[in-house]
């Protein structure tokens, strides 16, 4: 159905625009400020589907890091679905996204943030300026504040960032854990207790480690600090390599699910008295549409070199849930000048087949149902080139 409109529409010029039906939207929620809002979002839904107002808890994190410190895949190692999307290139996360996981009577809503960076890299990687204030948007929301740092990274690793610490000094008394991620690509396993202790300028020892990172933990210290106006920040940070006021520290391989478990039993024990943001059955705040470009974003900074996937404009032309609940999608991959069409195209269109192939099953994969993906690569200057790439056939 969805391969018969899309030719029609592009045959005659015409953008078909598909809005699915409310019945079908498998993970969207608006966002609401109001919590109580949710429970009136559904007028239709059975009342028990709902913890009573007054024995449910609410915890909201702020996740925050440099660039490709795996920020989001963790959030979606703890939700358990690929709501946030992820790559092997920096600035995957192009805005704030909101996860939602509820266990029993309590839900936790973890903010995803871009990785931190300055004016440079937003003119370099063609970023949305909102990135400056995303960060500081989400700490300012949350209840908590979780740091994700890769200590995979020799040469970052053995200090934080600047640009976190700046944010940890200014909401000192926010409340904040450190995550050690990638571990399982360090090779000296006694390293990370070290590295712990040194990132949390030795000042507690309360340190979550997994079963086969398991040492012997040390007594725990105390020390309180007081507010530091933004004027000192610059002096104070330099002299820093890690943030004192971090309640716990845990070890984690995301992509491997390690420790993550550690890390949702902490938030869960941290939640407060609320009512939820959101309705149980819930993953995320974005529309369905939203995440499949999300989605396909991620998979061209893998399959794509250097900074050519940043300068993509990918474009949804075409969206339809059917009555059984199969998903079919027609997107658009715009591209600036016909030399990048070209590589997007690959041999033969050898390139763009894998994406959409890869694409479409990590799409199914996150909404649990058939997806059927065609993509449309085309040259801005010369739109009727165009090239289909229709795992439908495959």
């Amino acid at each position: 159905m969805a391969k018969y409109f899309s030719t029609i529409f592009l045959s005659i010029g015409l953008k078909p625009i598909a809005v699915p039906n409310p019945a079908y939207t498998i993970l969207k929620c608006k966002y609401s400020s109001n919590p109580e809002r949710c429970h009136s979002i559904s007028n239709n839904q059975n009342e028990n589907d709902f913890i009573e107002i007054k024995h449910q808890r609410l915890l909201k994190i702020a996740i925050i890091g440099v660039p490709n410190a795996g920020k989001s895949s963790i959030i979606n190692s703890i939700v358990q679905r690929n709501i946030c999307p992820y790559s092997c290139k920096v600035h995957t996360t192009r805005s704030s996204v909101r996860a939602v996981r509820s266990v029993d009577n309590t839900q936790l809503v973890f903010l995803d943030t871009p990785g931190l960076v300055d004016s440079t890299e937003i003119a370099k990687y063609n970023l949305e300026r909102t990135f400056a204030n995303d960060s500081v948007n989400s700490i300012e929301e949350a209840d908590i504040i979780g740091v994700i740092h890769d200590v995979s990274n020799r040469y970052t690793r053995n200090h934080l960032d600047p640009k976190v610490l700046r944010l940890l000094h200014l909401y000192p008394n926010k409340d904040s854990f450190l995550v050690l991620n990638k571990i399982d690509l360090l090779k000296s396993k006694s390293y990370l207790l070290d590295l712990a202790r040194s990132l949390t300028c030795y000042k507690h020892n309360n340190i979550h480690i997994p079963e086969p990172y398991t040492m012997t933990p040390e007594k725990r210290k105390t020390h309180e600090t007081s507010k530091i106006q933004e004027r000192m920040l610059g002096k104070k940070i330099m002299q820093s390599i890690g943030w004192e006021n971090f309640k716990d520290v845990f070890m984690v391989s995301a992509i491997h699910n390690l420790g993550s478990s550690d890390i949702e039993d902490y938030l869960l024990q941290k939640s407060k008295p609320s009512p939820w943001i959101f309705p149980k059955d819930v993953l995320t705040d974005k529309e369905d549409h939203k995440l499949v470009l999300h989605m396909i974003e991620s998979t061209l900074y893998d399959f794509l070199p250097n900074e050519v996937p940043y300068n993509l404009k990918v474009e949804m032309e075409y969206y339809e849930v059917s009555r059984e609940g199969n998903i079919h999608i027609v997107v658009l991959i715009h591209c600036n000048t016909p030399r990048i069409e070209k590589l997007v195209m690959g041999k033969r269109g050898s390139r763009i087949r894998n994406i959409a192939k890869k694409s479409e099953q990590q799409l199914r994969n996150l909404f649990l149902t058939d997806v059927f993906l065609k993509m449309v690569v085309t040259d801005k200057l010369k739109c009727s080139s165009q090239y289909m790439a229709d795992t439908l056939s495959m």
